[in-house]
């Protein structure tokens, strides 16, 4: 009886559908292999994030991040992580002021990305948790720590406070980062330092370094002593960065050293008057405050990264030895089966030579038989072949004996 008709199609059909999916495995994975250079340039990779996040954090957070970041030991790019801390150095720290009235004072540091094959910018600045104002405002248990003002400007005017009131009233000030993607235009260059790669017993700052820098600025609680915040903020970045780090001066607005009392005093180590001279030593002790802060803080992270550096160098270790053990332990189970293999092969050729030999007994004893009917064979042949010749014999000697007996009845007759 021959098959329905469908069920001779169907062997068809599965050969069909068998060679579309392939062909559509082939199409969608010839598609991933084309459209992956195009979407690696709108792919940012974490590092990216963290390092130079979008929006502006505060500094407070872009630095924790940051020391979360080097310092973890979940993540398995962690190692390459801290590699690519020590590359990101600073090359520059540009000191600006604002153009108008107000003369706000900013950081903007060119930061050197070699994996990337390009310069960074950021920008460090000192603002007000005004609603103008888009930076992330810290929790209300921070703001002890922040200088209070009763008199505030706009948005655009927010670095310039006035301290007639006690120091718990009026709104406190932020210090954030953003990145930038070109260097300000409209500005004047206060002063500009160029720090030195790693050569000798000098290293330039990291990004990591100049984060460190800029939290023990903010979390120094003698700024409030200053009236000009957002130029405490910067002189307090540069003079510590150039404290801690070789640099060279190679840009110096000198007609701004009036405004700007830092570059007059701590540049050249003068001051005119008494009241100069007071305020000299007091912004020394601060900067000498601000120094050992920063160096606490970088003692205590640079701890921090290298035990998390050696928990994941000894988690690699353990890792290899525990696939050492897996490995040992699957070499050990693959020397089993294949003993087990071979005793199972031993066994079955022991049975088969015990085969074998029974086999050559049997017909050992086969033979035996087939000799021991082959000699009686013989001897009945000897035997009868014996019979014959004694018979033969006998018949001889009657034929002779029948010859005398004719020849004599012979003579008989004769005679």
């Amino acid at each position: 009886m021959a098959p329905p008709s469908y069920l001779r199609f169907q062997p068809k059909l599965q050969r069909l559908r068998s060679l579309n999916l392939s062909s559509f495995k082939s199409t969608k994975h010839l598609l991933k292999v084309s459209a992956e250079p195009i979407l690696r340039a709108f792919r940012v990779p974490r590092a990216e994030h963290t390092e130079f996040p979008h929006g502006k954090p505060t500094i407070v957070d872009w630095a924790n991040t940051l020391i979360s970041h080097y310092a973890s030991h979940d993540d398995e790019n962690s190692n390459a992580h801290r590699r690519r801390m020590s590359t990101l150095s600073v090359k520059e720290l540009r000191w600006y002021k604002g153009a108008d009235d107000v003369g706000h004072e900013y950081i903007v540091a060119v930061i050197a990305d070699p994996q990337h094959g390009r310069e960074r910018l950021i920008r460090l600045d000192r603002a007000r948790d005004d609603p103008g104002v888009d930076v992330i405002a810290f929790p209300t248990a921070h703001h002890n720590r922040y200088a209070r003002s009763s008199t505030s400007f706009s948005s655009s005017q927010s670095s310039l406070s006035f301290y007639d009131e006690p120091a718990d009233s009026g709104v406190g000030c932020l210090d954030a980062m953003w990145v930038l993607h070109e260097l300000p235009h409209a500005d004047r260059l206060v002063e500009r330092s160029v720090f030195r790669g790693s050569h000798g017993e000098y290293w330039a700052p990291t990004l990591l370094h100049l984060a460190l820098v800029c939290r023990a600025v903010h979390e120094n609680n003698n700024y409030h002593m200053w009236p000009r915040q957002c130029m405490w903020f910067s002189t307090m970045v540069v003079r510590v960065t150039q404290s801690e780090f070789q640099h060279h001066v190679t840009h110096r607005d000198s007609s701004l050293s009036f405004q700007t009392w830092m570059v007059g005093i701590l540049g050249d180590g003068r001051a005119s008057g008494n009241k100069a001279a007071g305020i000299f030593k007091e912004q020394e002790q601060v900067t000498f405050d601000v120094v050992l802060g920063y160096r606490t803080l970088r003692d205590a992270v640079t701890i921090k990264i290298e035990e998390a550096e050696n928990r994941v160098t000894r988690y690699k270790e353990q890792h290899v030895i525990v696939n050492e053990a897996v490995a040992q332990r699957d070499e050990a189970a693959a020397l089993a089966a294949a003993a087990a293999a071979s005793s199972v092969e031993a066994t079955a050729r022991a049975a088969e030579a015990a085969a074998r030999a029974a086999e050559a007994e049997a017909r050992a004893e086969r033979e035996a038989r087939l000799r021991e009917e082959a000699e009686e064979r013989m001897h009945d042949e000897e035997r009868k072949n014996a019979m014959s010749e004694r018979e033969l014999r006998e018949l001889r000697s009657r034929i002779e004996e029948l010859e005398l007996s004719s020849r004599s009845r012979g003579r008989r007759r004769m005679m």
